[in-house]
């Protein structure tokens, strides 16, 4: 994954439903747990799955929300929202403040003796 980006969601607007914490996280009001949504280009031989797995499972979070688009220059361009998995919404906030800062690095899948691993740059 590539140019990775924070997006706001139009949803992310009703503040009745939704309350803006900091760098793009939003909180829902209705359950508590936190959220981010964030696009970014598969790199080539990428599906849409990995790495994003990997990313779920090292921050323990969930992937509530994807959408495949094309961008301007109709290059495929993933768009996924992610929110705390625990049931400790300080922890799912820490847990989201951490994969925040994904935001305009690189991540992907690495063979590294005898097994994949999650590598971000």
């Amino acid at each position: 994954m590539k140019n990775i980006k924070t997006l706001i969601l139009e949803k992310y607007n009703d503040s009745s439903k939704y309350e803006h914490i900091e760098n793009n996280i939003y909180k829902n009001l209705a359950d508590g747990n936190y959220n981010i949504t964030f696009s970014c280009e598969p790199e080539d031989g990428e599906d849409s799955q990995y790495p994003l797995e990997d990313i779920l499972d090292k921050y323990y979070i969930n992937c509530t929300g994807y959408f495949e688009e094309k961008n301007d220059g109709n290059a495929k361009l993933l768009i996924f929202e992610l929110e705390g998995s625990l049931l400790d919404n300080e922890e799912n906030f820490e847990n989201i403040q951490r994969v925040s800062e994904i935001a305009g690095k690189r991540v992907y899948n690495k063979a590294i003796d005898n097994s994949i691993r999650l590598v971000i740059e």
